[in-house]
């Protein structure tokens, strides 16, 4: 049983770190690094392209 639940537990934790790497990737991909370090206490600058890239 103790066995079973340790394999879940590494399963569960490579699911969220297969997770956090492919959204990193995705991230990296759609914005640059300029961009993504741009903002001032949470404000964007340009507001119509957070708009957009809020709804896609």
């Amino acid at each position: 049983m103790i066995s079973a639940m340790n394999i879940c537990a590494w399963a569960a934790a490579a699911a969220l770190a297969l997770w956090m790497l492919w959204d990193m990737l995705k991230t990296n991909r759609s914005y640059s690094e300029t961009y993504l370090t741009s903002s001032a206490e949470g404000e964007i600058i340009d507001a119509e392209v957070g708009e957009t890239a809020a709804r896609s």
